[in-house]
């Protein structure tokens, strides 16, 4: 069995959740991210979902968690970037490699790439309209 552990991925796993703290308290890091207005929920959710689409969901997670205190905004947010790119999740790049069929990516981002602009879209106006943006 830990022959056929897939250790690379645990290994990103867990460098993961060390250096993106580190990575986060860097000052032009910071700095960028106090920019980015991440106060407001609309702008959060925003982050979350398009960092999501750079460096994986959980990534950014981590890495905008530090820098406010809504939650919702962000998991809902990173849980809209989940979809679109298939590295918005590592749980997208963990099932195309167990599907390990040739064109599994393309119709991946033929279904998700969409269901990201209108589920996030819709999600968006949501946030915003209710008075959280």
């Amino acid at each position: 069995m830990l022959r056929r552990l897939d250790w690379p991925l645990l290994l990103v796993f867990l460098l993961m959740f060390v250096d993106l703290r580190l990575v986060a308290m860097m000052p032009a890091i910071a700095d960028w991210l106090t920019h980015l207005g991440l106060d407001h929920a609309g702008n959060l959710y925003l982050a979350g979902a398009g960092l999501s689409q750079l460096i994986s969901n959980v990534p950014a997670t981590i890495l905008l968690s530090g820098h406010s205190p809504d939650w919702r905004a962000l998991a809902w947010g990173v849980d809209m970037g989940g979809f679109g790119l298939a590295v918005g999740s590592l749980a997208n790049l963990i099932a195309l490699r167990l599907a390990g069929t040739r064109g599994s990516a393309f119709t991946f981002h033929a279904w998700a790439a969409p269901f990201l602009l209108l589920a996030g879209g819709l999600g968006y106006l949501w946030l915003v309209t209710r008075g959280g943006g």
